[in-house]
């Protein structure tokens, strides 16, 4: 009987699950199942929560006083780089720079700070909060820029690249004071060269152009940008090939000119003492005679320092600005030739003649240039340029303004 009972228990314990799965089906059999789908959206993910100090996630100072974690202090082709003890903003040093990249010999020319010991540093949870601050006064004289590239370094190698553009300035321009930069992590191009923000190297400053600066005090600040009215007024990406493209009217576009210094080879402004069009232009003296004068130029990039191929324009479109002579050197033609750099650095000119005058003359009457871009020879990558750039040759001083790309109206011969 015992043997009998047990088989039993086991019989009616399987029929209970028997049963069970049978009515399980029976209630599938009758509902009706829509057939899945999957959301192929980006699902956007809620950027981190700002901390309540920088430095509970990483170390936000990144220079100091001396030159650990720092290379490029020294002096080469391009450029002199030593700490100063007699001019800082704080504390006992500061970083002097005195650069040329149109000198000879020149391919690169930069500093960089793996700060915190050059350990991997995240900064994914700052990206959207916090900034890049650092102190800069010129050596003499005013700049209306600062052409350095500011790069974040991973340990793949991928980066992240933004310009320090006026945008960024504390004041107008940098003088013989000193002034906060502030550039936002957030204006960073990090997606180009996949910058992994979570493990970042170093930070670089790659130098452009020209100057001569001192620099202190970089670090991590939190930073929330403030609504203000800018002192140029920042217009919208155009299609950088829809024409006409204004490059200059009153101020350059997209804030992204360069070049506008003062020291003893040149003085390049903006002026409201005489202008073509609009209420101001740009007032340029220079004297490039002297042994040092190596760089006198201005230049603006119309589509924010992106490379932009012009070779579907070539045929159809020119350069022209309006002009007003001051005085010149001796000759029949100004001093100024125009042209365009990529971004190996190649260039390619044209010297401004009194054929390129609508006027046939240039003096102290505002007259129109036209230099079709037929003109410029092939010497530089003209699918990759990175900006147009006046370059002042002799001695000279002049006004100019109103600096378009248009399309003309028929082919223009050489």
């Amino acid at each position: 009987m015992i043997e009998m009972s047990g088989i039993s228990n086991v019989f009616g314990k399987w029929s209970i699950r028997l049963a069970i799965v049978v009515l399980g089906l029976l209630i599938v059999s009758c509902v009706q199942f829509k057939p899945a789908t999957f959301y192929t959206g980006e699902v956007r993910v809620p950027p981190p929560e700002r901390p309540e100090r920088i430095s509970r996630v990483v170390e936000p100072l990144i220079y100091k006083d001396d030159d650990r974690d720092v290379w490029g202090i020294e002096k080469d082709e391009c450029k002199e780089v030593s700490l100063s003890k007699d001019i800082v903003q704080s504390g006992h040093s500061a970083i002097k720079l005195r650069w040329d990249r149109n000198a000879e010999g020149c391919t690169w020319a930069g500093i960089g700070i793996g700060w915190d010991g050059y350990v991997g540093k995240d900064l994914s949870a700052v990206m959207d909060h916090a900034a890049i601050s650092m102190y800069v006064r010129t050596i003499e004289g005013r700049s209306f820029g600062l052409p350095f590239v500011l790069t974040l370094e991973d340990y793949s190698g991928g980066m992240g690249f933004c310009y320090t553009g006026n945008k960024y300035f504390e004041r107008i321009a940098l003088d013989e004071e000193w002034q906060q930069v502030i550039v936002p992590l957030a204006d960073f191009d990090i997606e180009t060269e996949n910058l992994d923000v979570s493990n970042i190297k170093q930070l670089q400053i790659e130098l452009q152009q020209s100057g001569a600066v001192y620099l202190d005090n970089i670090e991590l600040i939190f930073h929330t940008p403030e609504e203000r009215e800018p002192w140029l007024e920042e217009e919208k990406l155009p299609d950088p090939l829809a024409l006409p493209v204004v490059l200059f009217k009153d101020e350059f576009i997209n804030n992204n000119g360069w070049g506008l210094i003062s020291d003893h080879c040149q003085r390049f402004e903006l002026s409201k003492d005489d202008f073509a069009v609009g209420k101001q232009s740009i007032y340029a003296k220079w004297d490039a005679t002297g042994d040092d004068c190596h760089l006198n130029q201005f230049g603006v990039s119309w589509n924010r320092w992106h490379p932009t191929d012009i070779t579907p324009i070539i045929e159809k479109a020119a350069i022209r600005f309006q002009i007003k002579m001051i005085q010149s050197a001796a000759g029949e033609d100004i001093s100024i030739r125009v042209g365009f750099e990529d971004y190996d650095r190649g260039t390619t000119h044209v010297l401004v003649q009194n054929s390129h005058s609508l006027s046939g003359l240039y003096g102290p009457q505002w007259t129109t240039v036209l230099l079709p871009l037929k003109l410029f020879p092939t010497d530089a990558d003209l699918k990759r340029i990175k900006h147009l750039y006046f370059e002042f040759i002799g001695t000279g001083e002049c006004y100019i303004d109103d600096i378009q790309i248009v399309a003309v109206d028929k082919p223009v011969d050489q």
